[in-house]
């Protein structure tokens, strides 16, 4: 019965490390919750719309771009995007050239979709737009030394619970195991009853047991963890230097230029 209960232990823990590893979803990018980024010569930001279809909400979201580039202008301007390129029209000409470094799509409700776009907007139409980069990779950081910690950095929540969860569950046991077994030495030791002794030593032995195992485990799930932050890639990110935050206004021309760029 014990080991039975040890074995379960052992595979019950396996199972909650492996289904979190392997069927882990992508995790929104971290852009998504971003602002305004102002280069020398571009800004990258962030713009949402919301629609009945994904196309419906593209188009509102690049909209957007046309008017935080003419928020004074109060000019009735529609947007069409189709494969990467953007029509626009209107009773007045606006010149922005821009770039779409990524896409990011969610469900919203019954029927409704929320699209997110990265975009990079010159802030002179020619000007030369600087190298942004959007990746998942992540370089080696000292979290990965701490179970679930390099996992919460990429944004994978519920991987790094179970890391956590499991690191903690293996210490426990060997502490309360390793506990049990020098209760169960030390009344053995004292033990007069031959039966009751050797029931003593054997469960003291059992424990012995499954403080080991829990040791496997522990060190198992360790050098998973370190492996799995080393190797696996998490929510996208800008990598770019020098950066500033800041609120802006800005006005211009119409028409948009806009492309994908991966």
């Amino acid at each position: 019965m014990k080991k039975i209960v040890i074995y379960s232990f052992s595979l019950a823990l396996a199972v909650l490390l492996f289904h979190a590893t392997a069927n882990a979803q992508s995790p929104a990018p971290k852009w998504v919750t971003g602002g305004l980024t102002d280069l020398t010569y571009s800004y990258v930001e962030v713009v949402t719309g919301e629609g009945s279809s994904v196309d419906d909400a593209q188009d509102k979201a690049a909209l957007a771009i046309v008017q935080q580039r003419n928020l004074a202008a109060g000019a009735n301007i529609k947007v069409h995007v189709e494969n990467g390129k953007i029509t626009t029209t209107g009773d007045q000409k606006m010149i922005v050239n821009a770039r779409i470094l990524d896409k990011y799509v969610e469900e919203i409700g019954y029927g409704g979709w929320r699209v997110y776009l990265l975009v990079q907007t010159l802030k002179h139409p020619a000007y030369d737009f600087e190298k942004v980069t959007v990746t998942d990779e992540y370089p080696f950081s000292a979290r990965a030394f701490i179970p679930g910690m390099q996992q919460f950095y990429k944004g994978q929540t519920a991987k790094g619970v179970a890391f956590i969860v499991g690191e903690v569950a293996c210490i426990g046991g060997i502490i309360v195991s390793e506990s049990m077994r020098a209760d169960y030495s030390n009344k053995a030791a004292v033990e007069t009853n031959a039966k009751r002794k050797v029931d003593l030593i054997d469960n003291a032995n059992t424990m012995q047991t499954v403080r080991n195992i829990c040791i496997g485990a522990a060190a198992a799930v360790y050098v998973w963890n370190i492996v799995d932050a080393l190797v696996t890639r998490g929510a996208k990110h800008v990598e770019t230097r020098d950066l500033a935050l800041i609120p802006y206004a800005a006005s211009d021309g119409f028409g948009l230029a806009l492309s994908y760029h991966f």
